[in-house]
């Protein structure tokens, strides 16, 4: 994504031939044969040029028969004609003083289809002397909506993308992510009028960054290949034509020179998914789109796909000399978007977004199924400067407080949101999707009805862990500031719900009162702890009661019980 306000087109354009470093964003996908419970995944982090930028996430209900609306860019004039029906969708969305439209980030639909964009990316100088950007063309600060909101399949997004490229021009270079149940696409916008689509390949997985990435692709294969008329025949005409191997590379043909700040991100790809071919990294390779992964892919590795800073590698930078190397899991995210996309339930329901609000290492991604009807309210608090009613504000300053010390501070934060993203998941894809499935088969509206609660209830229970977790954390680090870190000094640990571990540990809880200790049974095996202090016992069965001691005391935080996340990792 780019992210420039309030200057004339023609500047923009400068500035995009002037430096990478105005593009941000690395987009992720999975082939439904490549993940490891036949889904689709796409994935894309949205980066800025500011650390703290807020985002909103609602629903745009579905409008029928009423002819003569537009979707329209306030800054550049742009609008496009809508139809008179416009289907209902989930969006994320800058908020409202960014000042530079919308740019719906994410928007998954009532048919299951998903558009996200873009990632931003740059062409040769010489392509757009022949063929310039469009001042009052699309941007990405409209386009995902103004696909999404009137299609029903991946292959109708496509068509109607890059016809409204075909008739109006784009004003930027995009790379935009379009898929349903059936099939995924690319989509490439190089120049004012250049495109390339190209169905992704089922059994494969892509990671990238700023950086056009289609490489050879055969002009007779329609099937899975769309291009502008004059793609080919343009590059020949003016020279631009690059073969790699043989074979004409339109990222080498239309994109700009390989640069370090892009295509390290696509090598960490490689290197994460691919271990076993990726190499060590070469600023002058042009690294495959698609590949093979050394194993099956889950939404939660894509995740991390999202946190990654190259740890482990000559890369990692924590190093020296490294500390400037262009991550994935950069500060400057202001969110990442995961679509998970399932072919066995109606397509009402096939799509879960996990939306992660601020940077991925050290916040959480929370699901929402296509059918929902509402959001919660925190995520459309409209504003600028930091207010802890705000879903994005919850989530940020947990990022702030981390990335001061990843090793004393973010610890911590990256074990309890790990926590909560994996019983959020286990519970999603085990249990809540077949339910909300059958309850479909007898009442939509019902199942729409659940939908929106649950996202809504574990939308709750995550910002109060962040309420808490805030507190906790702050306090800890005014402990601790002015004094040197020491190997007597102890990671923060974080506490979460005592009721939120019984439930998905499968234990009952039960508090007697007032100064009485709390119980959790399961079976025969029995816990119990008491607030305030550190030691508890356990007994299962006929065994004698035995006594241990938690890092910490349990608390109370608005009317919840809180543990270590240490105790709760070692229920039985």
């Amino acid at each position: 994504m780019k992210r420039v306000q309030t200057i004339g087109i023609s500047l923009v354009i400068a500035l995009i031939l002037s430096t990478a470093n105005s593009f941000a964003c690395t987009g992720v996908y999975v082939g439904k044969d490549a993940s490891t419970d036949g889904s689709i995944l796409i994935a894309r982090s949205e980066d800025q040029s500011t650390g703290a930028y807020n985002k909103l996430f609602f629903t745009v209900p579905r409008i029928e028969n009423q002819p003569g609306r537009t979707m329209d860019d306030p800054i550049n004039g742009f609008s496009l004609p809508l139809p008179a029906t416009t289907f209902q969708y989930m969006v994320l969305q800058d908020y409202t003083e960014g000042d530079d439209g919308p740019y719906p980030a994410s928007c998954v639909n009532e048919y299951g289809v998903t558009v996200i964009g873009t990632v931003s990316a740059s062409p040769k100088e010489e392509v757009l002397k022949v063929d310039p950007f469009v001042d009052a063309g699309l941007r990405e600060a409209v386009l995902p909506a103004a696909v999404d909101c009137s299609v029903k399949t991946a292959k109708e997004g496509v068509a109607l993308l890059t016809s409204i490229v075909d008739k109006y021009g784009s004003a930027e270079g995009n790379i935009v992510f379009i898929g349903d149940q059936k099939e995924a696409w690319i989509v490439e916008i190089y120049s004012g009028h250049q495109w390339c689509a190209q169905k992704m390949p089922s059994d494969k997985v892509a990671v990238f960054g700023n950086q056009f990435m289609i490489g050879y692709v055969n002009p007779a294969d329609t099937e899975n290949v769309m291009y502008s008329k004059e793609l080919f025949s343009l590059a020949d005409k003016n020279g631009w034509t690059t073969k790699i191997d043989g074979k004409v590379s339109l990222a080498a043909t239309y994109g700009e020179p390989l640069d370090d700040y892009s295509n390290m991100r696509t090598w960490g790809g490689h290197y994460l998914l691919a271990p076993s071919t990726a190499g060590t990294y070469d600023s002058k390779k042009y690294y495959d789109l698609f590949y093979k992964p050394d194993k099956k892919v889950s939404a939660l590795d894509v995740m991390n796909v999202e946190r990654f800073r190259y740890e482990g590698t000559p890369l990692d930078v924590t190093l020296p000399g490294n500390a400037d190397l262009r991550v994935i899991g950069v500060e400057r995210s202001s969110d990442i978007h995961l679509a998970q996309i399932r072919d066995n339930y109606p397509a009402a329901i096939s799509t879960i977004q996990w939306l992660c609000m601020g940077n991925a290492e050290h916040s959480v991604f929370l699901p929402a199924l296509n059918n929902i009807t509402d959001t919660n309210k925190a995520y459309k608090v409209d504003t600028s400067s930091y207010d802890p009613s705000s879903a994005y504000w919850k989530f940020k300053r947990i990022d702030a407080l981390s990335e001061q010390n990843r090793k004393y501070y973010g610890q911590g934060a990256r074990d309890c949101w790990s926590y909560y993203e994996n019983t959020m998941y286990d519970r999603m894809i085990n249990t809540e999707w077949n339910k909300i499935a059958d309850l479909y088969q007898k009442d939509p509206k019902a199942a729409a009805a659940y939908s929106t609660k649950l996202a809504d209830t574990m939308t709750r229970q995550a910002m109060d862990q962040s309420d808490q977790m805030f507190n906790a954390q702050l306090t800890y680090i005014m402990d601790y500031t002015g004094h040197k870190p020491s190997k007597q000094m102890i990671p923060f640990e974080a506490s979460v719900p005592l009721r939120y571990a019984a439930d998905n540990a499968g234990y009952t809880l039960n508090w007697a009162g007032k100064d009485q200790p709390l119980t959790l049974t399961k079976g025969s095996t029995v816990y119990t702890v008491t607030i305030g202090s550190t030691d508890y016992t356990v007994k299962t069965g006929t065994s004698a009661e035995t006594k241990a001691a938690m890092s910490q005391a349990p608390t109370v935080f608005n009317g919840s019980t809180f543990v270590p996340l240490s105790f709760v990792k070692g229920l039985k």
